[in-house]
C-alpha cells in the first residue's frame, strides 16, 4: 500500500463529513456511522461490486470516482452512472437483501467507506430525513433510466451517439452559439455511455464532421451546430 493510500484509510481521516445522503443526520450520528463503517482503498479499474454479488454493504465515497455498469450481452458494456466524492452507492441491495444489480468498478484511486446493511436500515430509521433523501434520488434514478431505455429501444446506434454527445455538451463560453464538450471522452467510453460500438461512434463523430455539424479544437469537440444534431436525434 502506497503512503497516500495508507493515509487514507488511517483513522485519523475516517470522516464522513460532506457526504450529501448524510447531510440531514445530527453530527453525532454521522460520527456513529463512520464508527460503523469499513474504510478502504480502491486501485483504478478495480471492481468493488460486481452484477449478482451478495453483499449488501452500501458505500460512502470520500475520495475519487467510480463508474455503474451493466452489460447489454458478454461483451458490450453500457455505463449507467459516473459517482463522485460525497456520493454512495449499493443502497438497494441494503434494503431489499437481493443481489447486485450492477458492476460498480474504480474510475481512479478511491477511498470508500462501507456500512453493514443492518447499520444503514437503523440509519433510515433513526433519520427520516435521510430516508425522503434516498427517496427523491431514487426517483430521479428512475426517470434517467427511464429516458435511457426509450433511447436504447427506439434510436439508431448513430442516433444514441448524437444523444451522448448532445449531453454532455454545455454552451460556448466564448457566447458564438456553438456548444462544446471540453474533453472528448475516448470512443469506448462513447460507446459504453450510448450502448453501442466504438466502431459506431467513429462513424457516427466522423459523419457530423463531414456535415459541417463538430469540429475538433484540440481535445474539445465543437458542435458547430447544435439544433441540427438536435433534430437528427428527433428523426
Amino acid at each position: 500500500m502506497s503512503e497516500q493510500e495508507d493515509d487514507a484509510i488511517s483513522p485519523k481521516n475516517h470522516t464522513l463529513d460532506g457526504i450529501e445522503l448524510l447531510s440531514e443526520a445530527p453530527p453525532e450520528v454521522v460520527r456513529r456511522v463512520e464508527e460503523s463503517c469499513r474504510w478502504f482503498v480502491c486501485d483504478a479499474n478495480q471492481i468493488i461490486v460486481d452484477r449478482n454479488d451478495e453483499s449488501t454493504e452500501v458505500f460512502f465515497i470520500t475520495h475519487g470516482r467510480v463508474k455503474v455498469m451493466d452489460f447489454l450481452s458478454n461483451d458490450q458494456e453500457i455505463a449507467l452512472a459516473e459517482l463522485g466524492a460525497g456520493t454512495s452507492f449499493g443502497e438497494l441491495s441494503a434494503i431489499d437483501f437481493s443481489r447486485r444489480s450492477a458492476r460498480v468498478s474504480a474510475l481512479e484511486p478511491t477511498t470508500l467507506a462501507a456500512l453493514p446493511s443492518k447499520e444503514f436500515r437503523r440509519l433510515l430509521m433513526d433519520c427520516p430525513g435521510i430516508a425522503i433523501m434516498l427517496l427523491k434520488r431514487f426517483a430521479g434514478l428512475i426517470r434517467t433510466l427511464n429516458n435511457r431505455v426509450t433511447s436504447l429501444s427506439t434510436l439508431s446506434p448513430h442516433q444514441r451517439v448524437y444523444y451522448e454527445l448532445l449531453r454532455m455538451s454545455e454552451p460556448n463560453p466564448q457566447g458564438d452559439g456553438s456548444w462544446l464538450i471540453h474533453f472528448l471522452p475516448k470512443h469506448e467510453e462513447i460507446a459504453s455511455w450510448s450502448g453501442t460500438s466504438r466502431e459506431d461512434v467513429a462513424m457516427a463523430i466522423g459523419h457530423l464532421a463531414r456535415e459541417g455539424i463538430v469540429g475538433r479544437k484540440h481535445k474539445s469537440l465543437v458542435i458547430k451546430d447544435h439544433g441540427r444534431l438536435q433534430m437528427l436525434v428527433n428523426l
